[in-house]
């Protein structure tokens, strides 16, 4: 009899650390810390942010467009615009255009050039009306061209 009860202990403390160590490597791997598109990475929402909401994503064109959906988020559109700051502030991306960013509806656009010769990195950060933000990132053919505004010419 005690022997049995010694066994049972034995295989429930198993069982729960089993248990643990799983659900714990699954919680690690479910907050992205990049996101990779094709030879380029874009520091996560979730690194960012802290945010510990899993984004519904899309992934279009063989992996060249993805879309992520950030659903009933806490001040939905501060969250937005803390990432698109990071982006524009830490990771070289130029402010492309600005519509009403930073409100309800407000989206802006950012983009740099890719590590592969002739591609653009953009990512657009649209706050939404219902608690939740979206952010595509896409790799475009092309290359941004930046114009020194403080050249002065002598003529």
């Amino acid at each position: 009899m005690k022997n049995r009860i010694i066994i049972t202990i034995f295989t429930i403390i198993i069982a729960s650390l089993t248990t643990y160590f799983f659900v714990s490597i699954k919680t690690k791997k479910e907050f992205e810390s990049f996101y990779n598109i094709e030879n380029d990475a874009i520091s996560s929402v979730n690194k960012v942010n802290g945010l510990e909401i899993i984004p519904k994503i899309e992934i279009l064109d063989d992996g060249k467009i993805k879309i992520l959906t950030f659903n009933k988020v806490p001040n939905s559109i501060s969250n937005a615009v803390k990432y698109a700051n990071y982006l524009w502030k830490n990771e070289g991306y130029y402010i492309i255009t600005n519509d009403n960013f930073g409100k309800e509806m407000g989206k802006v656009e950012l983009a740099k050039n890719s590590s592969e010769n002739g591609k653009i990195l953009k990512v657009n950060v649209n706050c939404n009306s219902n608690d939740s933000f979206e952010v595509i990132i896409s790799l475009i053919n092309g290359s941004l061209l930046l114009k020194n505004k403080n050249n002065i010419s002598a003529n």
